[in-house]
């Protein structure tokens, strides 16, 4: 074992009890969705509204994980809102992220296979379920996700810190590029942007954990499918090397770290898939033909969530950002004025 690896071992392990399924249980997808207390009830019902609309194509259980709700009183409201789905409510602290109550839920449950979708996640067409089922089911494939990315800690930071790296001819300036993200967080978190402050913060968040975000990532194309929905089995997510889910960084290890899910699941010789909205299938080289994240006007994007949302509502110079850290010189944002153009 490597020096990077054992590193990477000091964080608490995390296994599933078994990789056998529950004979018992139904072979049919469970949908799992995050339902956080803090969130309020909006994304919830924006939520509940996208599925009335746009039904999952396939027979399947519902399964809502019900985060940082003090008192079991304290959902009923939104189990009633969602009783024609006949979900069941499986309940959690506030602690910890989203991969882990993912985790959690398949510890105790044990289903065939799992579609994990967060707060924010909203289908956008019909038999939605139904694609990333099948996209799952094909030979050797053993994680489909409505969307992946191939962007770079490690080379994001290299980058900020004028290091070689593949950004170096395809981001903004430096500068421009920091401002541009720490924007979008602050927008995101509902805090207007202060640009002294938040340069300062940026420069400093980047040098404190520099070993870290050089160590335990990839340089671009850093392969992974994004967590805001994606299927996987049972078995497969019981073979992975998984670790507690604790704070930000845990999850970021995960989903885009050097032992990413992605990345694990590739090395047990299995495929990763991004699905388009017409259900067709990209493997991780052709992930940016999809047109599913940050590309293009996202036309082909299967369940959107808050930032796919962000770079839809942003202006040119945000697409161009958010595409080229995406995806390098691959990178096709349409900005607005094309799309207006083009109408």
């Amino acid at each position: 074992m490597g020096v990077i690896d054992r590193w990477l071992d000091r964080r608490e392990p995390l296994r599933l009890a078994t990789a056998l399924v529950d004979p018992a249980r139904p072979s049919r997808p469970c949908v799992v969705h995050l339902v956080r207390a803090a969130n309020g009830p909006v994304p919830f019902d924006a939520f509940l509204d996208a599925v009335d609309r746009h039904p999952p194509g396939i027979e399947c259980d519902v399964v809502l994980a019900m985060k940082g709700f003090d008192r079991a009183r304290d959902a009923d409201p939104y189990l009633e809102r969602a009783r024609h789905l006949s979900p069941e409510a499986l309940f959690f602290g506030d602690e910890g992220l989203d991969l882990g109550v993912y985790f959690a839920v398949a510890a105790q449950l044990k289903r065939d296979r799992y579609c994990f979708l967060n707060s924010y996640s909203e289908p956008l067409v019909e038999s939605w379920l139904a694609k990333l089922d099948q996209a799952l089911s094909q030979p050797d494939v053993g994680l489909a996700g409505a969307t992946g990315s191939w962007a770079s800690t490690r080379s994001w930071v290299a980058y900020s810190l004028r290091l070689p790296s593949a950004y170096s001819a395809v981001l903004p300036q430096r500068q421009v590029a920091r401002e541009g993200f720490r924007s979008i967080d602050l927008e995101r978190e509902g805090v207007e942007a202060r640009s002294a402050a938040d340069s300062l913060w940026v420069k400093l968040s980047v040098l404190s954990r520099m070993p870290e975000q050089i160590l335990a990532f990839r340089p671009f194309p850093a392969y992974h499918i994004r967590t805001n929905a994606f299927m996987i089995s049972h078995a497969t997510l019981a073979s992975l090397r998984l670790h507690a889910v604790r704070e930000k960084f845990d999850a970021y290890l995960l989903e885009n770290g050097r032992r990413s899910i992605t990345r694990q699941v590739q090395d047990l010789g299995l495929r990763t898939l991004v699905v388009d909205r017409a259900g067709d299938t990209y493997d991780h080289d052709e992930w940016h033909r999809s047109h599913t994240f940050w590309q293009g006007i996202q036309e082909g994007l299967l369940v959107a969530d808050n930032q796919t949302r962000s770079y839809i509502a942003g202006d040119a110079s945000r697409r161009r950002l958010l595409s080229s850290f995406a995806w390098g010189r691959s990178a096709d944002p349409l900005l607005p004025e094309r799309a207006r153009a083009s109408d």
